[in-house]
């Protein structure tokens, strides 16, 4: 393009007339598709060269500090860990976590009646886990978190609440780098809410489908 001086510090850009062959776009669009035959070709007669793999028939393998989904885990008794301290939604830099808290009428003791994770607004840091006292919520290496609607996005108890037996250790993110010894309490890592082997005269946990997120 031809560039006038007109004055000092102003100049004019007069645009270049296009031939017929550029006006017309063919030769340039059949270019770029020789392009993408060209690379799709090759490709396909190098398979083993790419540095790709073949999901989901082949799953790439992540370091055991890979943080992925959530969960909440449970005591031996059925019931979560989580006693509804907010320490994990304060911490939170996205504020992606909600609760609200209930209390049993027996015990006094705080437990989630609603416990929130907004997948597509959390930074998946790990914070929450690092704040929670309780040894309750673990990053798991689980990426597979598809989902087709924002609605879905948000996970609850039903989702996030695992069984005592489920294999957290060596899946899960934590901040405790040693085994997972429980040591007679609810928490891994700290002396956590005691358990009690037969609490109630009914021998029953409370409000079980609420602490276990049914």
């Amino acid at each position: 393009m031809p560039i006038v001086r007109v004055k000092p510090g102003v100049v004019r850009v007069e645009p270049r007339k296009l031939s017929v062959m550029e006006r017309i776009y063919f030769p340039a669009i059949i270019g770029g598709m020789f392009v993408t035959l060209r690379h799709l070709l090759r490709n396909l007669f190098n398979l083993k060269r790419l540095p790709i793999i073949s999901y989901p028939e082949v799953k790439r393998v992540y370091s055991e500090r890979f943080r992925g989904r959530h969960i909440l885990t449970t005591r031996e008794d059925g019931t979560t860990r989580c006693v509804a301290c907010y320490m994990c939604s304060t911490a939170c830099p996205a504020e992606c976590i909600t609760i609200e808290a209930g209390e049993d009428e027996r015990t006094r003791e705080k437990f989630p009646v609603r416990y929130d994770i907004d997948l597509l607004r959390c930074v998946f840091c790990g914070y929450c886990v690092d704040a929670c006292p309780e040894d309750a919520i673990y990053m798991t290496g689980d990426y597979e978190m598809a989902i087709d609607t924002r609605a879905r996005a948000v996970v609850g108890l039903r989702d996030l609440v695992v069984p005592p037996n489920f294999p957290v250790e060596p899946m899960g993110w934590r901040p405790y780098y040693g085994s997972l010894e429980k040591k007679g309490t609810a928490g891994g890592t700290g002396i956590g809410q005691p358990l009690r082997p037969a609490s109630y005269p009914d021998d029953a946990p409370p409000n079980p489908d609420v602490y276990r997120g049914t």
